[in-house]
């Protein structure tokens, strides 16, 4: 006899599988804070090129914003969707938080044209670590689960050439997406919190599915 799961523990398959995927993305950022407080990174940034501001990493850089600006870790991004409204501004709240000195619009992007779409998501955090996520033409419902997290200066070369040519090949977002409303100080974080469950745990730096070095 097969067993079907129902939809209450598929939900919550799905949500303990998003919280684990913002938990690695948020202890790489923890890592790159610690690497850049020990001194030694000139103007330390973060790279970002997402599918939306619903995307895991934009999730994970809420939830350590206080370390990153502690540490002086500033961040860009290169987005291929304008939209869902409240979470872009609650993740460019984020992203203005990190930068107070700099206008929004020199912070993000937006990679509109149709031959952008074959991009993968992609992270870099700091001189160490890259994170690449499914193609961003993918319909959400059907992108493939495989992640990258690679290690070492070749991977962090590729990372930043491709950020550079796609934020050369994006656009500006429209004036009046840039215009934060003072309620997005916080809540890409909070946002988040209710499609995941609290983290419990820490994931250990060692042994990450699919980190290559």
């Amino acid at each position: 006899m097969r067993a079907v799961a129902g939809p209450n523990r598929a939900q919550n398959s799905s949500r303990k599988s998003l919280q684990n995927e913002i938990d690695r993305h948020s202890e790489a950022l923890s890592r790159f804070a610690e690497l850049a407080l020990q001194g030694g990174l000139e103007a330390p940034v973060c790279t970002l090129v997402l599918r939306s501001a619903e995307s895991v990493p934009a999730f994970a850089l809420a939830n350590t914003r206080e370390t990153l600006a502690a540490a002086g870790i500033r961040a860009r991004a290169v987005l291929t969707k304008a939209n869902p409204e409240q979470q872009l501004h609650s993740f460019f709240g984020v992203l203005a938080a990190l930068s107070p000195d700099t206008e929004l619009g020199g912070l993000v992007r937006w990679a509109r044209h149709p031959r952008l779409m074959d991009a993968h998501e992609q992270a870099v955090y700091g001189p160490e670590l890259c994170w690449t996520g499914d193609a961003m033409r993918r319909d959400a419902d059907k992108r493939n689960a495989l992640a990258l997290f690679e290690t070492g200066p070749d991977a962090i070369i590729r990372g930043s050439h491709a950020f550079k040519a796609l934020w050369a090949a994006s656009e500006p977002l429209p004036d009046h997406l840039l215009d934060i409303p003072a309620s997005a100080d916080r809540p890409c974080a909070d946002s988040c919190a209710k499609d995941a469950p609290p983290s419990t745990r820490t994931p250990p730096t060692e042994g990450w599915p699919l980190l290559r070095h």
